[in-house]
């Protein structure tokens, strides 16, 4: 799928998902991704960076498996994910430019919070050396060794993340929460910078 096609779907999903769906905006500098630990957002001059990423994701929570497609694009300023439902129906759509999060969801994804998509996308893809700067909270830190990635409290493991790939954006990545007991599975199935 080239990128003239991702935007085209992307955008048809947020003009679509805008009709029957509620939205959401926000004026945010942090998230929490756990009690006590937060995630410094990037501001509009950090994002810098330029490219389309299609991933296929299961996320298992209270013994419930939920599929959807998502796409995400990265331009200098802003950051939009929009999520598709198993049939392409549109599930949710996130912007993020630096300062206000605006997020759109269906009545089917209700329940998805739009702090903890923005979040999770970047403790998996983002540089590690960016998120240890990032976060913030009584003796957290985020490393990496090899192909998995941890957040821990006072040693202890919060969030873990394996990858298939060295490169974080290639293949298959498992990001586990323990704190909030979720996992998702994370398939990259397309990624090009512009």
């Amino acid at each position: 799928m080239n990128s003239a096609k991702l935007l085209t779907i992307v955008l048809v999903a947020i003009v679509t998902a805008a009709c029957g769906s509620t939205e959401v905006r926000t004026q945010q500098t942090s998230i929490a991704i756990a009690q006590g630990v937060n995630l410094f957002l990037p501001q509009a001059g950090d994002l810098t960076e330029s490219f389309n990423a299609t991933q296929a994701i299961t996320a298992e929570y209270e013994d419930r498996s939920y599929s959807f497609e998502a796409h995400i694009e990265a331009r200098p300023g802003k950051i939009t994910i929009v999520a598709l439902g198993p049939l392409g129906a549109p599930l949710f759509s996130i912007t993020y430019d630096g300062v206000e999060l605006v997020a759109s969801g269906s009545p089917q994804a209700q329940r998805i919070n739009a702090e903890y998509v923005l979040a999770d996308v970047l403790l998996a893809h983002w540089d590690i050396d960016w998120l240890n700067r990032r976060i913030e909270g009584a003796t957290v830190a985020a490393s990496q060794a090899g192909d998995e990635r941890f957040v821990t409290r006072q040693d202890d493991l919060l969030i873990g993340i394996s990858y298939e790939s060295p490169d974080p954006w290639g293949g298959t990545a498992e990001l586990i929460h323990l704190e909030r007991q979720y996992t998702l599975r994370i398939r990259t199935a397309e990624f090009m910078r512009q």
